[in-house]
C-alpha cells in the first residue's frame, strides 16, 4: 500500500499521512495498483441522515482538478418524506433522539435495508449497478461502527474505471465530495421555503404570502394545517457536504 498525504484544496483541515479531516467528516484514502480506496466517516446523525436521504457524488479528477467528468452516485437520492409522528399522542414535552441514539437507529436499520443501487458516471456515459453484484469492480458499502457510534461510507473503484487510459499516473488524483441536490420534482421540495432550508442556507418560514388560511383558523384550506404546525417549530438546515482534496502518492 502507497503511503498517501493529502492536501486539502478549498477548505481548512487537519492533515497527516493519510487522513483528512473536513468539518465532522473524516475522508481516508489510499491506492494500490488497481484501486482506490475511500472511507468518509462521520459521527455527525445530520450528516449520516443528509446522505442516506439525498446521496453523495464521489468524483474523481486525475490532473488534480476539479472536472466533474467521472463520478460516483451512492446512494442514490431517496425523496420520500420522514414518517409522520402519531397526532394522538397528548400535547406534551417530547424527548427527541439525541445524536448517538440516530446513529444506532441507522445501523440497525443498514443491517435489514441497505441501499443496492448506484450510479457510475464516465463523461456522456451513465450506467446504474447493483452494489452488491455488478460487473464493474466496484464496491460501496454502508455501515455503522459500534464502538465508536460513528456512521462510515466506504468505495473502492478499480483505476481503469477512473481513468480508462492504460499507464495513467494517479500521483495528482483530486477527489470531490458533494451532497446530491434534492430533486425539484417532488412538490414538498418545490416551495422557496423547502428548498432553502435542504439547501442549508434559508429560513424555513416566509415563504408564502399573508393570503393564506384566514386568521383565527388553523388551516382548514389546503396547506393550512402544515403551516400552523410549522409556525412554533424551529427547523435546522440539512448539513451539505461540497469539499474536494487532493492525493499525492509519496
Amino acid at each position: 500500500m502507497k503511503s498517501l498525504f493529502a492536501i486539502s484544496l478549498y477548505a481548512d483541515v487537519v492533515i497527516d499521512t493519510t487522513t483528512v479531516i473536513n468539518n465532522t467528516e473524516t475522508y481516508q484514502i489510499y491506492t494500490d495498483e488497481a484501486y482506490v480506496y475511500l472511507t468518509i466517516e462521520t459521527i455527525d446523525s445530520k450528516v449520516a441522515t443528509s446522505i442516506l436521504r439525498q446521496g453523495i457524488n464521489v468524483y474523481f479528477d486525475t490532473k488534480g482538478k476539479k472536472k466533474k467528468n467521472v463520478f460516483i452516485t451512492y446512494p442514490i437520492a431517496n425523496n420520500q418524506r420522514p414518517p409522520r409522528r402519531n397526532k394522538d399522542t397528548p400535547n406534551e414535552t417530547r424527548e427527541f433522539p439525541d445524536n448517538d441514539s440516530i446513529i444506532r437507529q441507522i445501523g440497525y436499520r443498514l443491517k435489514n435495508n441497505t441501499p443496492q443501487k448506484a450510479l457510475y458516471q464516465y463523461y456522456d456515459k451513465t450506467k446504474e449497478f447493483n452494489t452488491l453484484l455488478n460487473n464493474e469492480g466496484i464496491t460501496i458499502n454502508l455501515a455503522v461502527n459500534e464502538e465508536r457510534n460513528s456512521f462510515i461510507y466506504y468505495l473502492k473503484i478499480p483505476n481503469n474505471k477512473i481513468n480508462v487510459k492504460s499507464g495513467i499516473n494517479f500521483n495528482k488524483l483530486s477527489i470531490g465530495v458533494k451532497t446530491v441536490e434534492m430533486s425539484r420534482d417532488n412538490s414538498e421540495r418545490t416551495r422557496p421555503t423547502q428548498q432553502a432550508s435542504v439547501r442549508g442556507g434559508g429560513r424555513r418560514g416566509g415563504g408564502r404570502s399573508n393570503g393564506g388560511a384566514p386568521q383565527g383558523r388553523s388551516g382548514n384550506g389546503p396547506g393550512g394545517g402544515d403551516q400552523g404546525r410549522s409556525k412554533g417549530r424551529k427547523t435546522e438546515s440539512v448539513p451539505a457536504i461540497d469539499f474536494w482534496f487532493k492525493t499525492i502518492s509519496k
